[in-house]
């Protein structure tokens, strides 16, 4: 008796996977972005007298960071590895750039110290010991680490984990060039308060701070190096800019 053929010599293909939801990606680091620039923004907008930091850092920012971290929680995404990433070397960068400033403020006394003021911005008092605890809080965590999500971010959306190291760093101490530091000297210079309430435009300050936003971007810059062979898995499109060899 002869074994029947078996039937569906060439089955059918498994059907597609589910689409990646793409708009939702968009959605989620749109959001990331935009967590990431609240913090500068909310001191320019402090110092040109739009809305008071304080409002800005309770209305906004902390209920749009506790929201994306109760996401990152119960619905993760590759993306918030990048972020994490992002985070944490933003933080390091900053604490590069304070060794070097606090030098030339503390021990040289080359300028001075307006972190503990911002902090009074922020919890809505005089108390500059307070002050400076949640003046430094924020740096860290919001300017500091909100300027590396950003660039993670768009540095892994035009595909510089692609490029050489020299293209890398040259990119990111760009960017730490313009806009970050050419937002502060312009929110000092244009605003009525800005040169009072932060520090005052000489040689010197200008000097210096572009000293420190040059370390803040080489070492950011260097913490992109060392964690994009990781982080390239996490990005889910393709990059904006031609791949090129190293």
């Amino acid at each position: 008796m002869q074994s029947c053929p078996s039937s569906h010599p060439n089955p059918p293909p498994n059907p597609p996977p589910n689409p990646v939801r793409h708009h939702w990606t968009f959605a989620r680091i749109g959001l990331y972005l935009l967590l990431a620039s609240l913090p500068l923004l909310a001191i320019s907008a402090q110092v040109f007298g739009v809305v008071p930091m304080n409002t800005t850092g309770a209305l906004v920012i902390i209920p749009l960071a506790a929201s994306l971290a109760v996401l990152c929680v119960f619905a993760p995404h590759p993306v918030d590895r990048i972020v994490g990433h992002g985070l944490g070397w933003g933080m390091f960068a900053c604490l590069a750039y304070d060794v070097f400033r606090l030098d030339t403020v503390y021990l040289l006394g080359l300028w001075g110290d307006f972190i503990p003021k911002m902090g009074t911005w922020l919890h809505s008092g005089t108390d500059t010991r307070t002050g400076a605890i949640v003046g430094y809080l924020w740096r860290y965590f919001g300017d500091g680490g909100g300027i590396g999500i950003a660039f993670f971010l768009i540095a892994l959306a035009l595909g510089l984990q692609h490029r050489s190291a020299r293209t890398v760093l040259f990119a990111f101490v760009t960017f730490a060039v313009f806009p970050v530091w050419a937002g502060l000297i312009g929110t000092v210079a244009l605003s009525a308060r800005g040169q009072r309430d932060m520090f005052p435009l000489t040689p010197t300050t200008i000097t210096l701070s572009l000293i420190g936003h040059l370390i803040f971007g080489l070492v950011l810059g260097l913490g992109f190096l060392r964690a994009r062979g990781r982080l390239a898995q996490h990005w889910p499109w393709p990059p904006l800019l031609p791949v090129r060899s190293r």
